[in-house]
């Protein structure tokens, strides 16, 4: 019985871990000819999710855990970017500043909005979006080019030619998340704030019972999503040149859809931020499979698809951790 405990234990803590283990073996096997397990190709599919809201995830997971939810990551990855470019032209450390700086006040206001106006989180981010990409139209009637910021270096790879089958080099973009999936996995393990955050998706009143200031800890975690959605936008706008208007459209549901993956609990308290990260190269796995496809599979087929995979993912990890419930009692 001990032995179907821990297996029990095993399968839903590494569950994203084994699928995605499971998903390039048979991807590899099935595509043999198209190379797939080949260095560039796995840096590829990193920089295609730096790149594409894999950064937004990781902010999102703070935001669940804490069993709420954050719609306006993609209006701050687009603003973040289009402050940085137009403040940029007068100082580009400022214009940095200036646009994280939109993602730490935009987390800051919706996590007041929940914590003392007692306002939905799906509302309260929901509102802030729009206001965001209405803010975005007033400042801006065109895409911003990105001049003189210290961030451009984020377009240049390294090691080029240094690793076997490497052709382009590691983008920074691709170390950074790295380096930013590490900093939320330390901060979750080992502080106060990322206990807390358990602790309160967990259950908001126990929490409060012990303690914790629940509204610190919710303030904080939106703050979080809102600095790294904010960062991302940065990056993508120094990297590319210039910041366009419709950044980040609909790349909040991407990042749902990759903390669902991950095996992040959309109820609160449950998911680690190295299941997200491996949600994440889940998705974009899936997504380089449909170019591999000899019929090109169109964009709303794609969609669809990645719908269920989310389902799925849930379905499956609810009846994992229902079967351990069971076996408990």
């Amino acid at each position: 019985m001990d032995t179907k405990k821990k297996i029990d234990r095993l399968f839903h803590s590494k569950s994203t871990v084994l699928a995605f283990l499971l998903l390039v073996i048979v991807t590899s096997i099935v595509f043999r000819d198209k190379n797939f397990l080949t260095a560039n190709n796995a840096f590829n599919i990193l920089l295609k999710a730096a790149k594409n809201g894999g950064f937004l995830a990781l902010g999102m997971t703070f935001v669940i855990l804490c069993a709420e939810i954050d719609l306006s990551v993609g209006a701050v990855l687009a603003l973040s970017g289009v402050v940085m470019g137009l403040v940029g032209e007068v100082n580009p450390i400022l214009g940095i500043f200036c646009g994280i700086g939109v993602g730490a006040v935009s987390g800051l206001m919706i996590g007041w909005m929940v914590t003392k106006m007692r306002i939905s989180s799906w509302i309260a981010s929901l509102a802030m979006m729009f206001a965001l990409r209405g803010v975005i139209l007033i400042i801006a009637q065109k895409s911003v080019a990105v001049k003189g910021s210290l961030l451009t270096f984020a377009s240049v790879n390294f090691f080029k030619g240094a690793i076997p089958g490497m052709k382009s080099g590691i983008s920074l973009l691709v170390f950074l998340l790295f380096i930013i999936t590490f900093l939320c996995m330390y901060v979750a393990r080992n502080t106060k704030f990322g206990m807390g955050i358990y602790a309160v998706g967990g259950n908001c009143e126990a929490a409060r019972m012990m303690g914790i200031d629940v509204d610190k800890i919710k303030i904080g975690a939106f703050m979080c999503s809102g600095i790294i959605a904010a960062l991302s936008g940065v990056l993508l706008a120094s990297s590319s040149g210039s910041a366009t208007l419709s950044a980040g459209n609909v790349y909040e549901t991407y990042a749902i859809a990759m903390c669902a993956i991950g095996g992040v609990k959309l109820s609160g308290g449950e998911g680690k931020f190295s299941g997200t990260f491996f949600g994440i190269l889940i998705y974009f796995v899936i997504n380089t499979i449909f170019t591999y496809l000899p019929t090109s599979i169109s964009v709303h087929w794609q969609s669809i698809i990645m719908g269920l995979l989310v389902l799925i993912s849930v379905g499956v990890q609810s009846e994992v951790l229902r079967g351990i419930k069971l076996r408990k009692k």
